[in-house]
């Protein structure tokens, strides 16, 4: 995810040193004279915004130094003045941490990644901090440029240092949590929204703030649980919809020297937790399902053998042409009943004595199936592409059943180029303990329906599909220890399926 993070500044720099410049334009407190200087600061905002996408993934805040440092000298020999210099780093923080909150959807794959993103953002903010500490410091250290004014701008006294950063503070929790926070005041007026509420209602907060919330919002006369707060000193806990999301609110009073000074709605969407609890339900269900196959599957091999072995048996003691065709129908439905028991077996969490792991380079296996697909793909003029960053990566585990997991992705791509793309695209690289494997065609996507269902035993949409290669190859990720996602391809439009691995070291 890091490296999500830090393509998206990196390809943004530029539009977001750009639009930092736009907003202080706007502001009314920073002199026309500042903006004379715009093409050297917009240069650095821009090598300002790369270097925090660096930091993001290497966590090295002294890579700003060298950069701050000249930049400061600068600005100082240019005689402007470190109030507007401060602000517009700020400014830039904020558009960033901003941005970055908009851009949830595409740089977080998986909840488990929600704490990562808000290090990065902490991050963002460290650096942002420390950058300043510097530039002030070669601001007081110089003759030239400082105003008595600009001490102003910085607090003096211990106490004041600590109110700035503690507000600061409030703000990175509440515009980083995903916990939706609504203030008003005694008037109704809205004074406080976060990034999570403007998400949850589809309202903008610069829109709301300063607003009535009745104006602001308009509810319905059966859910004003904040306004009942300091109209009525009714707190409590409700359920509610909003946007086709369930939610859960809380409010609260907020109370100053003994008086109601407002009320404070905390609010939490609970549509996921809605789905886990049905997810769980439906794995408690194929767990059961999954002990009674793993004792059916047994039970159908044994006989199944048996055929087998009278059916080669009378093979080979007859003559008859046509008979032999029968037996070479009658041993492939055989053989493909086995395969489907063995697809069963996995589902089941089987354990095979005979399956032995070890640790293995992954890209052997990646290899082979390109091996196996390459005529397929030449014979339907698939180009199949791989993209490999630097490195070999181990992992460990059963060899073969990783070698089916990434043949079973691939090959369902290429099932889907049947009406429409003719490309495939194989990516894989590797983060601090993980491997991950992406998978993306140009075909026709993946429906709503489809992406619920996708990893359901038997559910396909394929006329003779048996709506077990999906569900087989994620128990066999699961059970190394991995995890598979799947979505559309917001580069090619078709189906994305990524595959992550832990990493083996030794």
């Amino acid at each position: 995810m890091k490296n999500r993070i830090r393509k998206n500044l990196t390809n943004l720099a530029a539009a977001l040193a750009a639009k930092t410049f736009s907003c202080l334009y706007d502001d009314t407190d920073i002199s026309v004279s500042f903006f004379e200087t715009r093409e050297k600061t917009e240069a650095f905002l821009v090598n300002f915004i790369r270097r925090l996408a660096d930091i993001v993934e290497t966590e090295d805040i002294s890579s700003l130094d060298r950069e701050s440092k000249e930049f400061a000298f600068y600005c100082s020999n240019c005689a402007v003045r470190l109030s507007y210099v401060l602000k517009s780093i700020r400014t830039c923080r904020d558009i960033i941490v901003d941005e970055m909150n908009k851009d949830t959807s595409s740089l977080l794959y998986a909840e488990r990644e929600q704490k990562e993103f808000l290090i990065a953002q902490l991050l963002i903010f460290k650096a942002a901090d420390h950058m300043m500490a510097l530039i002030e410091k070669v601001f007081h250290q110089t003759d030239q440029g400082q105003a008595v004014e600009d001490t102003l701008f910085i607090p003096s006294h211990a106490e004041n240092i600590a109110e700035v950063a503690e507000q600061e503070l409030v703000q990175l929790v509440l515009q980083s949590s995903d916990i939706a926070v609504l203030m008003i005041n005694r008037d109704l007026t809205v004074i406080e929204a976060n990034h999570a509420l403007s998400l949850l209602v589809g309202a903008e907060r610069n829109q709301v703030i300063g607003k009535n919330i009745d104006a602001a919002f308009r509810p319905h006369d059966s859910e004003r649980f904040l306004q009942w707060v300091v109209e009525k000193g009714q707190s409590g806990h409700y359920v509610a919809e909003y946007n086709g999301k369930w939610t859960t609110v809380s409010t609260s009073p907020i109370y100053h020297k003994g008086e109601l000074w407002g009320a404070i709605g905390v609010l939490r969407n609970i549509t996921e937790s809605k789905r886990y609890e049905e997810e769980l339900s439906k794995r408690e269900a194929l767990a059961a399902v999954g002990q009674l196959a793993a004792g059916m599957a047994h039970e159908i091999r044994n006989p199944l053998t048996s055929i087998k072995g009278f059916i080669q048996l009378l093979r080979e003691q007859g003559e008859s042409s046509r008979n032999d065709s029968y037996f070479s129908v009658i041993l492939t439905e055989i053989e493909r009943i086995d395969g489907l028991l063995n697809d069963v077996l996995v589902l089941a969490r089987y354990r095979d004595d005979n399956i032995v792991s070890e640790r293995f380079l992954l890209l052997d296996e990646l290899y082979g199936v390109f091996r196996l697909l390459e005529p397929e793909a030449n014979r339907r003029g698939i180009n199949l592409e791989l993209q490999l960053a630097q490195g070999e990566w181990h992992v460990f585990g059963h060899r073969p059943r990783i070698k089916q997991a990434i043949l079973n992705i691939l090959k369902n791509s290429f099932e889907a180029l049947l009406t429409k793309g003719n490309l495939v695209l194989v990516t894989v690289f590797a983060s601090i303990n993980e491997v991950v494997i992406t998978v993306e065609d140009n075909g026709p996507g993946l429906s709503e329906v489809c992406k619920q269902n996708l990893f359901v035993p038997f559910y396909t949409t394929k006329q003779e599909g048996t709506g077990l290669g999906l569900s087989t190859t994620q128990r066999i990720i699961v059970d190394h220890g991995g995890e598979i996602y799947a979505d559309n391809s917001p580069k090619l439009h078709g189906a994305r399926f990524e595959i992550r691995l832990p990493l083996s070291r030794n």
